[in-house]
């Protein structure tokens, strides 16, 4: 699932809300569309910074991300089974 929210505001606005943003982040109280982020403690993250210019205008990117496991199930139970012909 994606959750994302917008905003507009002027630099110093943009500031305000970095300053609150990072310490709710780490404090595992920011939420995005009512979803809270959790950051995992004990797995390796991907983190980057990106910055893009052109004649249109410019954007700038920090984005952090990591892989969740994905529990297998057994399928060893085959083995189990007794087939007679």
């Amino acid at each position: 699932m994606k959750y994302q929210q917008d905003f507009i505001g002027s630099k110093s606005e943009f500031a305000e809300f970095i300053k609150k943003t990072f310490p709710e982040l780490f404090a595992e109280k920011l939420n995005v569309e009512g979803k809270t982020v959790v950051i995992p403690g004990d797995k390796e993250l991907n983190y980057k910074l990106k910055f893009t210019e052109d004649n249109r205008g410019a954007s700038f990117l920090l984005k952090a991300s990591w892989d969740n496991e994905i529990e297998e199930e057994d399928d060893d139970d085959d083995d189990d089974e007794m087939y007679v012909d």
